[in-house]
């Protein structure tokens, strides 16, 4: 503003400048590498480019507001006062953190630390000690407003690692819409100004709750997800109004802080749109994943080839809870249907059904628990074997847990309802450590990973007493479609008796995700069986 400059565009100038460096901003990569997993090797090429995008956006925004300017360039009048200069290296003491930290892999608060003793050595080493003091203090003063919001930050956090706040927000992110590559640039490019006011997409407020939904859902590989966010920062540092650098420049200038968000907000939201159009056309090539965004136009959805595969809209968050006939594990079955309906969105009921009977066209369940129950003698006591299955709606295994008593007697109705209280503190462990398989199996009846494909035919091997290999199949999937049944007699496997490959060998090639046939006996019939599509 010494030269002339009008105070609007120093003051949006000064911020978008603060942008184009926070890119770089160390605690922001401790951030990322720490809670989404990613390397800094990953996000350098991004780092660039979102940089160069910047730049551009900040010179095409001076030169159409320096258009109409004319006089502004002067100098400042010198002074007869002669002012003290320091050393000219003194100049790298802002970014030698940078340099630190990225180019040698330092700690961050080293890093800081040795910026910090460089910068007072080289411009007032005889008040070294009285600098760095009143710096911290000041510092204090300055970081105090963001540091108690990073302590609600961390509050959130830790909310969104519940089970309930994944499964009230999985209907907003499922689907796969997410993965569609316009939707990418319309939630993260043209709608990044829900960043503002710490709005839905600000990652330091009301958005990392979204983030956190997104990561636990893997709808994106985590480094997808980081680009993502740095794109919306873009307009969050330089456009919202609730910013400590917003505030303070406009103190400072005079100029009224939405006027700063009008001038600058179409600029910022350009960047963020051109970001994520990065993100969505290179993205194997700047982040060296094999990450591919899911096709403008899918020829057939998963539920249109295998009807019966997914639970009924109306059996999401229904969970059906049945046992082994014994009264042992129907004493812990009331502990854990009392537990289950305490959690909120999860209805929980009694049901005798075989899961595996039929598919899930017609079951008003997505979820399937069997209590079981099983007693052990041992030397000194008798152990009690309180088991929890969990299955699909079709009867599909997914994970079981056992809990464990040994006692002299028989154990008492208390002692059976501790055990059903905790196989269902192990089941909702279990939620809490594979958010995206737990959404999907509640919400969908299939517990599945999106963002890790594999292609199954939900089908086993398995060989029985008598001697036969027979299959277990799951009702609705692709196995089950091609007409291959749970029971059925397994004779050759791509035209070969089965004991050629061996028992391993055959069981193996059941989840291997290759379209093998079969020769099959099912009663007094023999069927030839030709696997189809897979489930991916």
């Amino acid at each position: 503003m010494t030269t002339g400059v009008p105070r609007k565009i120093a003051a949006t100038l000064f911020l978008m400048a603060f942008a184009l460096g926070f890119i770089f901003n160390i605690v922001n990569w401790q951030f990322y590498t720490k809670y989404f997993g990613v390397s800094q090797q990953q996000m350098y090429k991004y780092a660039i480019i979102l940089a160069a995008i910047d730049l551009i956006t900040l010179l095409v925004y001076a030169l159409i507001s320096f258009r109409t300017m004319r006089g502004y360039a002067t100098w400042a009048v010198r002074t007869s006062e002669r002012v003290e200069r320091v050393p000219a290296w003194s100049l790298i003491t802002p970014i030698l953190p940078i340099v630190l930290y990225f180019a040698f892999h330092m700690d961050a608060t080293v890093a800081f630390a040795l910026s910090a003793i460089y910068g007072v050595l080289v411009t007032r080493p005889s008040r070294a000690i009285e600098a760095l003091t009143s710096a911290a203090i000041r510092g204090f003063e300055d970081v105090a407003p963001a540091v108690i919001l990073f302590i609600g930050i961390g509050m959130l956090l830790t909310a969104t690692k519940l089970p309930q706040f994944g499964l009230a927000l999985q209907p907003l992110v499922s689907g796969g819409w997410l993965r569609n590559p316009v939707a990418f640039v319309v939630l993260f490019g043209l709608l990044s100004p829900l960043v503002l006011y710490r709005g839905p997409l600000n990652p330091f407020g009301v958005g990392i709750a979204i983030f956190t939904v997104l990561l636990t859902a893997h709808i994106f590989p985590p480094v997808i997800l980081v680009a993502a966010m740095m794109a919306v920062v873009q307009v969050q540092n330089v456009c919202d109004p609730t910013n400590t650098a917003n505030v303070w420049v406009g103190n400072y200038t005079g100029v009224h802080i939405e006027e700063i968000t009008k001038r600058t907000l179409p600029y910022q939201v350009v960047v963020a749109t051109a970001a994520s159009l990065v993100v969505v056309i290179f993205a194997p090539n700047i982040f060296g994943k094999p990450f591919a965004f899911a096709p403008l136009s899918v020829p057939v959805q998963a539920s249109e080839a295998f009807p019966g595969l997914f639970a009924r809209d109306d059996a999401a968050m229904h969970v059906a809870v049945g046992t082994d006939g014994s009264i042992e594990a129907g004493t812990a079955s009331q502990t854990l249907l009392s537990t289950l309906n305490g959690w909120p969105y999860v209805r929980a009921a009694k049901s005798q059904d075989d899961p595996n009977a039929a598919d899930c066209s017609r079951k008003g369940y997505s979820t399937f628990v069997r209590v079981t129950s099983q007693s052990f003698a041992t030397k000194s006591a008798t152990d009690t074997d309180i088991g929890l299955e969990l299955s699909d709606c079709a009867g599909w295994i997914v994970d079981e847990w056992h809990e464990h008593q040994q006692s002299r007697r028989a154990p008492t109705n208390i002692e059976l309802a501790r055990l059903g209280a905790a196989a269902a503190t192990r089941l909702r462990t279990w939620i809490a450590s594979h958010p995206a398989l737990a959404q999907n199996l509640l919400a969908k009846g299939l517990a599945y990973d999106p963002a890790h494909p594999q292609p199954t035919y939900f089908y086993s091997l398995y060989k029985t007493v008598d001697g036969y290999m027979r299959a277990y199949v799951r009702p609705g999937g692709p196995a089950y479609a091609a007409g291959m049944r749970s029971g059925d007699i397994v004779d050759k496997l791509d035209g070969r008796f089965w004991w050629e490959y061996g028992t391993y060998q055959t069981q193996l090639r059941a989840y291997d995700g290759k379209p093998h046939s079969f020769d099959i006996t099912r009663g007094a019939q023999s069927y030839h069986v030709q696997l189809g599509q897979p489930f991916e």
